[in-house]
């Protein structure tokens, strides 16, 4: 029943959007609530932790509210300045087969943002880079949110998988286990298991396109993309596995993309694998933009504000530069624990969030340079916060919910927090055969949570300790928390209201999470397949 209880708010929330087409924007708040009423009526939690929690939720998901303003104003500018129809046309010119712009966009250019950038950031650009090429504004999300799945346990330079061997250190080293050889044997089995799914997410990506489309031959539209995907796929996850074990956690995603983007231009450029015949949407939904023969330092031009925000991103992220560290000491706004309740402080260092440099540093600066306005400019600003209002609110409510749940250990019923209470029963219900329920635990810490770091912070240790009492191999578990926290990333419910918030589509989320929930579960049980091949 405390099962029952700790889901109820969120199946409620799913059920409004999916059943009754009610705005992520009025559901989450609604399930908030209800939250809410369960942790003081069920979980017998102090009212002041209720609300520090509820606080703490709201500040942290500034972080990602800020991502999605920077996104959606620098799309805006773009469109405002008409860089991005020369960008449009420039994608364009490179192939018309939407096929293949779901490998350059969704797979490879989206990965080196999630590796540079993580919170949702490459997604939230992804989606309006192919929604502006024509795509339905579903396919448009759907992809982009597919795609970012491999690359987000390395994103953000690396943050979800340091922050797992950070937390499950000390267990391990209680357990008598050399804390350095179980770190490298994890991480081979993590980037092993992962480059077997991987390989076909981008096949994935490109079915849920094609598929959603009304137009015939789809069975032969996939197998004349299936040679090209899998190469597209291989050329990412080769160098970004070869970089996990012999460089670092922090330029996985970066490189993978680094090097396998051009590549597979150069593929695409001498029709390897190209198919003969090029796939566009049905005349419903067909919105192709012509390529045009425009002069290359006026295609540079365009590029120059994304190509500029890549490397701005790479250049603050890698921390061997001393950028980071500047970013990270400028003036942040440190708020202390809420009622003095521990651990719900939150510090908000705006320089260092992606949303603020290089999205809304750059989206500024080229409207300077473009001379729009000041009116413009301000428009631009005010629309930007009228389009991602809904967005916010739903964000916020979805963080403020998350922070709930996780504070909801401290309580006075005697009972397991509502977290943790779902979590055993995931171990009572699977016993010896739990190596199948571990990577659903790292997807539902990401769904809830929003993020596969916060989701590694609750469950690593749950999953290691499960292995020592089960005899099962921690190795193994973990590995497939990681992953799971990964695939928990398409579906996460504040990455679906951000991508859709980019595309204009609010009010579909419910529906976008349905459809990757198939793709999701397909992901998981490749991975399954894989770790019992192996074992």
């Amino acid at each position: 029943m405390y099962v029952l209880y700790a889901l109820l708010p969120i199946i409620t929330a799913l059920v409004l959007m999916t059943g009754f087409k009610i705005s992520p924007a009025k559901a989450l708040p609604a399930a908030l609530l209800f939250t809410a009423i369960n942790a003081i009526l069920i979980w017998k939690m102090p009212p002041d932790v209720i609300g520090a929690a509820g606080l703490s939720g709201f500040l942290k998901s500034l972080d990602i509210l800020l991502v999605i303003f920077g996104a959606v104003y620098l799309l805006d500018v773009l469109k405002r300045t008409g860089l991005m129809d020369t960008l449009n046309s420039t994608f364009a010119g490179i192939t018309p087969d939407r096929r293949i712009q779901v490998l350059i966009i969704a797979w490879m250019f989206g990965n080196f943002i999630e590796g540079a950038a993580g919170f949702g950031a490459a997604p939230a650009l992804a989606a309006p880079l192919l929604f502006a090429l024509g795509f339905p504004p579903l396919s448009a999300v759907a992809a982009a949110l597919i795609c970012n799945t491999l690359p987000v346990p390395f994103g953000a330079v690396g943050l979800p998988t340091m922050t797992m061997f950070s937390t499950i250190s000390s267990q391990a080293a209680q357990a008598g286990l050399n804390v350095e050889a179980f770190k490298e044997t994890l991480l081979a089995q993590f980037t092993l298991y992962s480059a077997v799914y991987g390989i076909l997410v981008p096949f994935w990506a490109i079915m849920f396109v094609v598929l959603q489309d009304k137009r015939p031959g789809k069975v032969r539209a996939l197998l004349e993309i299936l040679p090209l995907s899998l190469l597209a796929g291989a050329l990412y996850i080769i160098p970004w596995r070869l970089t996990a074990l012999h460089i670092g956690l922090e330029l996985p995603s970066m490189l993978g993309a680094i090097i396998g983007l051009p590549l597979l231009l150069m593929a695409v450029k001498y029709k390897l694998f190209v198919p003969r015949n090029v796939w566009d949407f049905s005349t419903e939904t067909n919105n192709l933009i012509m390529p045009q023969k425009l002069p290359a330092a006026v295609k540079i031009r365009a590029m120059l504000p994304y190509g500029t925000a890549a490397l701005l991103l790479l250049l603050t992220r890698l921390p061997m530069l001393p950028f980071k560290n500047w970013l990270m000491s400028c003036p942040s706004f440190n708020i202390p624990d809420i009622f003095n309740i521990p651990a719900t402080a939150v510090k908000l260092n705006i320089a260092g969030n992606p949303g603020i440099i290089p999205l809304s540093l750059i989206a500024a600066a080229t409207g300077i340079i473009c001379r729009l306005s000041a009116k413009e400019q301000i428009t631009a600003v005010y629309d930007t916060l009228k389009k991602t209002q809904n967005a916010s609110i739903a964000i916020a409510s979805s963080v403020a919910i998350a922070q709930i749940m996780i504070f909801s250990s401290a309580n006075t019923a005697g009972i397991p927090g509502m977290l943790n209470s779902v979590s055993g029963a995931l171990t009572a219900t699977f016993g010896n055969f739990y190596v199948a329920g571990a990577p659903f635990l790292g997807i539902f810490g990401t769904f809830f949570a929003g993020s596969c770091t916060v989701s590694n912070i609750l469950f690593a240790p749950l999953q290691f300790d499960t292995a020592i009492q089960l005899g099962l191999s921690p190795t193994t578990l973990l590995a497939l928390q990681n992953i799971g926290g990964g695939i928990g990333s398409m579906i996460r419910i504040s990455g679906v209201v951000a991508a859709c918030a980019t595309v204009g589509i609010n009010g579909k989320e419910g529906k976008v999470i349905s459809a990757n929930l198939l793709i999701a579960l397909l992901m998981t049980i490749t991975v399954l397949a894989t770790v019992w091949f192996y074992l």
